[in-house]
Protein backbone atom coordinates (compact mmCIF):
# COMPACT_ATOMS: atom_id res chain seq x y z
CA UNK A 1 0.00 0.00 0.00
CA UNK A 2 1.35 3.43 -0.94
CA UNK A 3 1.52 6.20 1.61
CA UNK A 4 -1.34 8.67 1.49
CA UNK A 5 1.09 11.55 0.85
CA UNK A 6 2.21 9.85 -2.39
CA UNK A 7 -1.40 9.53 -3.58
CA UNK A 8 -2.13 13.15 -2.68
CA UNK A 9 1.04 14.23 -4.54
CA UNK A 10 0.05 12.24 -7.63
CA UNK A 11 -3.49 13.64 -7.53
CA UNK A 12 -2.10 17.18 -7.26
CA UNK A 13 0.24 16.61 -10.23
CA UNK A 14 -2.62 15.16 -12.29
CA UNK A 15 -4.94 18.05 -11.38
CA UNK A 16 -2.27 20.66 -11.99
CA UNK A 17 -1.47 19.14 -15.37
CA UNK A 18 -5.10 18.86 -16.42
CA UNK A 19 -5.93 22.39 -15.26
CA UNK A 20 -2.98 23.80 -17.20
CA UNK A 21 -4.15 21.90 -20.27
CA UNK A 22 -7.71 23.09 -19.73
CA UNK A 23 -6.56 26.69 -19.32
CA UNK A 24 -4.52 26.49 -22.52
CA UNK A 25 -7.46 25.01 -24.45
CA UNK A 26 -9.95 27.43 -22.94
CA UNK A 27 -7.75 30.37 -23.96
CA UNK A 28 -7.89 29.18 -27.58
CA UNK A 29 -11.43 27.80 -27.85
CA UNK A 30 -13.70 28.40 -24.88
CA UNK A 31 -15.39 25.03 -24.27
CA UNK A 32 -18.81 26.52 -23.55
CA UNK A 33 -18.80 28.35 -26.89
CA UNK A 34 -18.26 25.30 -29.11
CA UNK A 35 -21.10 24.98 -31.61
CA UNK A 36 -19.62 22.13 -33.66
CA UNK A 37 -16.52 20.07 -34.40
CA UNK A 38 -15.55 18.15 -37.53
CA UNK A 39 -12.41 16.10 -38.12
CA UNK A 40 -11.71 15.61 -41.81
CA UNK A 41 -9.09 13.39 -43.54
CA UNK A 42 -7.29 14.96 -46.51
CA UNK A 43 -4.55 14.05 -48.96
CA UNK A 44 -1.44 16.16 -49.28
CA UNK A 45 1.00 17.68 -46.85
CA UNK A 46 -1.40 17.16 -43.92
CA UNK A 47 -3.22 13.97 -42.91
CA UNK A 48 -6.33 15.59 -41.47
CA UNK A 49 -7.73 18.75 -40.06
CA UNK A 50 -10.10 19.53 -37.23
CA UNK A 51 -12.47 22.47 -37.52
CA UNK A 52 -14.11 23.98 -34.46
CA UNK A 53 -17.01 26.40 -34.88
CA UNK A 54 -17.49 28.56 -31.79
CA UNK A 55 -19.88 31.27 -30.70
CA UNK A 56 -17.81 34.45 -30.59
CA UNK A 57 -18.57 38.00 -29.54
CA UNK A 58 -18.99 39.14 -33.14
CA UNK A 59 -20.52 36.04 -34.73
CA UNK A 60 -19.41 32.50 -35.44
CA UNK A 61 -15.64 32.03 -35.09
CA UNK A 62 -13.80 29.23 -36.88
CA UNK A 63 -10.65 27.53 -35.63
CA UNK A 64 -8.83 25.01 -37.82
CA UNK A 65 -6.13 22.69 -36.50
CA UNK A 66 -4.02 20.48 -38.78
CA UNK A 67 -2.19 17.22 -38.18
CA UNK A 68 0.78 16.47 -40.42
CA UNK A 69 1.97 13.56 -38.30
CA UNK A 70 3.51 15.49 -35.42
CA UNK A 71 0.43 16.52 -33.45
CA UNK A 72 -2.26 19.13 -33.85
CA UNK A 73 -1.19 22.66 -34.78
CA UNK A 74 -3.50 25.67 -35.06
CA UNK A 75 -3.59 26.77 -38.71
CA UNK A 76 -6.52 29.21 -38.87
CA UNK A 77 -8.45 31.52 -36.61
CA UNK A 78 -11.26 33.36 -38.41
CA UNK A 79 -13.05 35.72 -36.04
CA UNK A 80 -16.62 36.64 -36.97
CA UNK A 81 -16.63 34.42 -40.06
CA UNK A 82 -20.42 34.05 -40.13
CA UNK A 83 -23.45 35.72 -38.58
CA UNK A 84 -25.07 34.12 -35.58
CA UNK A 85 -28.20 34.82 -33.61
CA UNK A 86 -29.20 33.69 -30.15
CA UNK A 87 -32.01 31.25 -30.87
CA UNK A 88 -32.81 28.14 -32.86
CA UNK A 89 -32.94 28.92 -36.57
CA UNK A 90 -30.30 31.63 -36.24
CA UNK A 91 -27.29 29.63 -35.04
CA UNK A 92 -24.48 28.56 -37.38
CA UNK A 93 -23.51 24.94 -37.91
CA UNK A 94 -21.09 22.98 -40.10
CA UNK A 95 -20.63 19.69 -41.89
CA UNK A 96 -17.82 17.87 -43.66
CA UNK A 97 -18.28 16.79 -47.28
CA UNK A 98 -17.22 13.48 -48.80
CA UNK A 99 -14.50 15.35 -50.75
CA UNK A 100 -12.76 16.73 -47.65
CA UNK A 101 -14.27 20.20 -47.74
CA UNK A 102 -16.16 21.90 -44.96
CA UNK A 103 -19.51 23.66 -45.26
CA UNK A 104 -20.29 26.41 -42.77
CA UNK A 105 -24.02 27.22 -42.61
CA UNK A 106 -25.47 30.41 -41.17
CA UNK A 107 -29.10 31.36 -41.38
CA UNK A 108 -32.13 33.27 -40.28
CA UNK A 109 -34.98 30.81 -40.63
CA UNK A 110 -36.77 31.93 -37.50
CA UNK A 111 -37.30 35.68 -37.26
CA UNK A 112 -39.12 38.19 -39.41
CA UNK A 113 -40.34 38.12 -42.95
CA UNK A 114 -37.03 37.86 -44.81
CA UNK A 115 -35.44 34.45 -44.30
CA UNK A 116 -32.07 33.38 -45.66
CA UNK A 117 -29.30 30.79 -45.54
CA UNK A 118 -25.63 31.27 -46.38
CA UNK A 119 -23.22 28.39 -46.98
CA UNK A 120 -19.46 28.90 -47.16
CA UNK A 121 -17.47 26.00 -48.60
CA UNK A 122 -13.97 25.79 -47.14
CA UNK A 123 -11.36 23.82 -49.09
CA UNK A 124 -7.70 23.02 -48.45
CA UNK A 125 -5.75 24.09 -51.56
CA UNK A 126 -2.07 24.86 -52.06
CA UNK A 127 -1.28 24.50 -48.34
CA UNK A 128 -3.98 26.87 -47.14
CA UNK A 129 -7.65 26.90 -46.24
CA UNK A 130 -9.69 28.96 -48.68
CA UNK A 131 -13.31 30.02 -48.98
CA UNK A 132 -13.89 28.14 -52.23
CA UNK A 133 -17.66 28.47 -52.53
CA UNK A 134 -20.44 30.84 -51.57
CA UNK A 135 -24.16 30.08 -51.68
CA UNK A 136 -26.87 32.47 -50.52
CA UNK A 137 -30.56 31.51 -50.60
CA UNK A 138 -33.41 33.76 -49.54
CA UNK A 139 -37.19 33.90 -49.42
CA UNK A 140 -39.93 36.22 -48.26
CA UNK A 141 -42.49 34.50 -46.05
CA UNK A 142 -45.29 36.77 -47.37
CA UNK A 143 -44.34 37.00 -51.06
CA UNK A 144 -44.19 33.69 -52.97
CA UNK A 145 -42.19 35.41 -55.73
CA UNK A 146 -39.65 36.87 -53.30
CA UNK A 147 -37.16 34.02 -53.36
CA UNK A 148 -33.84 33.34 -55.00
CA UNK A 149 -30.37 31.89 -54.82
CA UNK A 150 -26.85 32.93 -55.67
CA UNK A 151 -24.20 30.21 -56.00
CA UNK A 152 -20.54 30.99 -56.75
CA UNK A 153 -17.48 28.78 -57.22
CA UNK A 154 -14.79 31.18 -56.02
CA UNK A 155 -12.00 28.93 -57.33
CA UNK A 156 -13.22 29.40 -60.93
CA UNK A 157 -15.15 32.64 -60.53
CA UNK A 158 -18.26 31.14 -62.13
CA UNK A 159 -21.59 31.98 -60.55
CA UNK A 160 -25.31 31.75 -60.98
CA UNK A 161 -27.91 34.21 -59.67
CA UNK A 162 -31.50 33.06 -60.08
CA UNK A 163 -30.73 31.16 -63.28
CA UNK A 164 -28.40 33.78 -64.83
CA UNK A 165 -24.71 32.98 -65.07
CA UNK A 166 -21.97 35.48 -64.29
CA UNK A 167 -18.24 35.70 -63.62
CA UNK A 168 -17.21 37.27 -60.31
CA UNK A 169 -14.09 39.29 -59.64
CA UNK A 170 -14.02 38.17 -56.00
CA UNK A 171 -11.23 35.61 -55.65
CA UNK A 172 -11.20 32.68 -53.25
CA UNK A 173 -9.81 34.20 -50.06
CA UNK A 174 -7.96 32.62 -47.16
CA UNK A 175 -10.53 31.81 -44.48
CA UNK A 176 -9.00 34.22 -41.96
CA UNK A 177 -9.53 37.12 -44.43
CA UNK A 178 -13.26 36.44 -44.94
CA UNK A 179 -15.76 38.31 -42.76
CA UNK A 180 -19.51 38.02 -42.43
CA UNK A 181 -19.81 41.12 -44.65
CA UNK A 182 -17.80 39.57 -47.50
CA UNK A 183 -19.82 38.40 -50.50
CA UNK A 184 -19.57 38.51 -54.28
CA UNK A 185 -21.09 41.84 -55.37
CA UNK A 186 -23.01 39.96 -58.09
CA UNK A 187 -25.03 38.25 -55.31
CA UNK A 188 -26.38 41.49 -53.86
CA UNK A 189 -30.10 41.65 -54.65
CA UNK A 190 -32.03 44.88 -54.06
Amino acid sequence: MRPISFLVSMAFVALAGSSQLALAQQAMVPAMSVAGVETVPVDGDIFRYRAVLADGEDGGDLYIFTDAGNGWQQAVYARGLVWRGAMYGTEPWMEATEHGSLKIHSENSAIGRNRWEQVLTIAYRKNQFLVAGYTYSYYDTLDPNGAGQCDVNLLTGKGNLNGKTFKTSLPSLPVAEWTMETQPRECIVE
